[in-house]
């Protein structure tokens, strides 16, 4: 596959009681829950309930009942949480045949998990920047939305495999905090893990 090369697709185990209390929804097909969702530059944004409960943090909110008619998330702009928004909806219907009441076939599994590998290969490949990338791995953590998570630092983890410490700092924006003769001390000490 090109591209990033995102590894094959597996649920978190963490995810799959999530997943698969998906129809927490209640109710009939067309009595679809709502949530609305407001973001710290005032975008909002109403959604199906199915689909947020992917979220820890969503679902613990509603859960516990400490979100009023609109979720409050601060820490995350509309541009981010569109893109959040546009992965949870392809996601959630999958996990729903995933890891619905009727067990899928071996075949149906294959299937299902094949397409959302392509399609979060599609996903990341299809960001703008590399700061979206950053945005959207705070926001997977902020929101405790695991796939996401770990698709988005999969994807810094394959991108700096290959690269210099300085090259990793540079691209991570981490400022150096080594004095010249300290950062030569720790390299002398520790060799073994410079030698390519």
């Amino acid at each position: 596959m090109a591209g990033t090369g995102i590894p094959s697709y597996s649920v978190p185990k963490s995810l799959v009681d999530t997943y698969k209390n998906l129809k927490l929804t209640g109710g009939s097909k067309s009595e679809k829950k709502m949530v609305t969702l407001k973001t710290g530059d005032n975008k909002t944004f109403v959604v199906e309930r199915s689909v947020v409960l992917i979220s820890e943090t969503i679902k613990h909110l509603i859960e516990d009942d400490c979100a009023e008619d609109v979720i409050p998330l601060e820490n995350i702009t509309g541009e981010v949480l569109e893109k959040v928004l546009v992965f949870l909806k392809k996601h959630a219907p999958a996990m729903k045949i995933l890891f619905g009441p009727v067990e899928p076939s071996d075949e149906e599994r294959e299937e299902v998990a094949d397409e959302l590998m392509m399609w979060d290969t599609k996903f990341v490949d299809g960001l703008e920047s590399d700061q979206m990338l950053f945005d959207l791995i705070f926001a997977a953590n902020y929101l405790d939305i695991s796939t996401l998570f770990e698709l988005t630092c999969e994807v810094v983890a394959r991108k700096i495999r290959d690269m210099s410490p300085e090259q990793i700092r540079d691209y991570l924006r981490i400022e150096n905090d080594y004095s010249p003769e300290a950062e030569a001390k720790v390299r002398a000490d520790n060799a073994w893990a410079f030698q390519q």
